[in-house]
């Protein structure tokens, strides 16, 4: 192989890695589950309930049928080696702050990450909710193949209610928080 196609496919290679492993674009956009239509209800039954295994970060395993289907819950992947990720949880700190009384649970899951730097970040940043380090069986389950961050809001049944890909603004969370709250659909 010469020189030349393997600076190509490293550099192809590499390109994509780091596509897949942190959306640096802000997308506004939210895939929300529409009442009625086909694409909803596949969404909703294939996310329906859907519990799973994960360390926290002194290594015990947790089970997230703690929270899912019995509470409203957000479902924040991030990594600390993200900016993306890194610019909303000032946003998520306030929300955090403003829904976890009234019934909402965040669970943060550091993908690609190390208990010790997510320790670290999220006591510098104020990150008081449920942090877990994600793993492949939860980054499947959820379908987080855009990148992170990704953010799933389920409902105090389980079932997924919208999810944002990219970062988001404390204006572009606030309704998905209520609308989880108040248990309909965005």
């Amino acid at each position: 192989m010469s020189v030349f196609k393997m600076s190509s496919l490293t550099i192809t290679v590499v390109f994509f890695t780091a596509l897949l492993s942190c959306t640096g674009e802000k997308n506004t956009k939210q895939k929300a589950a529409q009442p009625g239509t086909p694409q909803a209800d596949t969404q909703q039954s294939v996310n329906a309930g859907i519990n799973f295994t994960a360390p926290d970060l002194q290594g015990v395993s947790r089970e997230s049928s703690q929270w899912i289907g019995k509470q409203p819950v957000v479902l924040n992947f991030w990594g600390t080696w993200c900016p993306p990720c890194r610019r909303e949880i000032p946003d998520l700190v306030k929300l955090y702050d403003e829904y976890h009384s009234r019934g909402i649970e965040m669970i943060g899951l550091a993908v690609k990450d190390e208990p010790g730097d997510v320790s670290a970040y999220a006591m510098r940043a104020g990150m008081k909710w449920v942090l877990l380090m994600a793993n492949d069986d939860v980054i499947q389950a959820y379908n987080v193949v855009n990148g992170v961050p990704t953010t799933v809001f389920l409902g105090a049944d389980g079932r997924e209610i919208t999810r944002f890909i990219g970062n988001q603004t404390y204006e572009a969370f606030k309704p998905a928080f209520e609308a989880i709250l108040q248990g309909y659909r965005q």
